[in-house]
């Protein structure tokens, strides 16, 4: 008599990939729970609130979850059910919505503070990396830190402390904060993948301290290049796109 798993993936519809295990089901928990907590401090935190930063709150914080992804089986899951719900969500609480209890959210108030579609965008890229970069998950988190941490410092820096211009709106303050923060998170997340391989929990290639210095510095250099020159409404579309397709063509693992 056939394996009751066999005779699942033989009558099943659905591709293998889309078969739940265990780490799937622990990084979709991990990550609307994560995202639940990050949007509670953000609408109940009064220094939050009365600063205006709740979109900056969200965006930046919300690029954690490179830290919770790893424990990920299947790409389906990751970018289809992590990830990908989240466009439509933020699509509707835009504000050109036409659905007035969403537009009026909190979410809604959060989207309008920046460019109308910017944290829509963040959901593609979330999702975009998550499906294509299933394999390089490091490569990717490093692109998601570059946006969220990079980017979202960089504007907050740039529009509070930013006095001495460089391109349009941008300063050398925010430049400056989008280069320090990029290289910082990146330089984490690389420490923190090259544990993963360590520990035999995801593979990674090894790479020596010194290098992982250069490779953040180098990255934290690229994005402030990016950024600099990218408008605004499209730059959570840039930035990571850009930053993971570098980081492939470089072979960096």
């Amino acid at each position: 008599m056939a394996d009751l798993k066999e005779i699942v993936n033989m009558q099943t519809p659905f591709p293998r990939q889309l078969m739940f295990a265990e780490g799937d089901l622990v990084g979709l928990a991990g990550v609307y729970v994560y995202v639940g907590i990050v949007i509670l401090l953000a609408a109940k935190w009064r220094l939050i609130r009365n600063a205006k930063m709740h979109r900056k709150f969200i965006h930046i914080m919300i690029g954690n979850i490179v830290f919770i992804w790893w424990v990920f089986n299947t790409s389906y899951v990751m970018a289809f059910l992590a990830a990908a719900p989240f466009i439509p969500l933020l699509i509707l609480a835009s504000p050109h919505s036409s659905v007035k209890k969403l537009k009026e959210s909190f979410i809604g108030n959060a989207t309008g503070e920046g460019h109308n579609y910017g944290l829509v965008y963040y959901a593609i890229s979330w999702t975009l990396l998550a499906f294509f970069l299933f394999d390089h998950r490091m490569i990717a988190s490093i692109a998601i830190v570059a946006m969220a941490y990079g980017d979202g410092m960089g504007g907050l820096i740039g529009k509070r402390f930013g006095k001495h211009r460089i391109l349009g709106l941008k300063t050398m303050e925010g430049t400056a904060a989008v280069l320090l923060a990029t290289t910082i998170s990146a330089f984490t997340v690389i420490l923190f993948y090259q544990y993963l391989s360590s520990a035999g929990l995801l593979f990674t290639p090894l790479m020596l301290l010194g290098t992982a210095i250069i490779m953040s510095l180098i990255i934290g250099c690229i994005v402030a290049v990016v950024e600099l020159i990218t408008p605004g409404a499209i730059d959570n579309l840039v930035i990571p796109m850009s930053v993971a397709g570098i980081l492939l063509l470089v072979g960096m693992g």
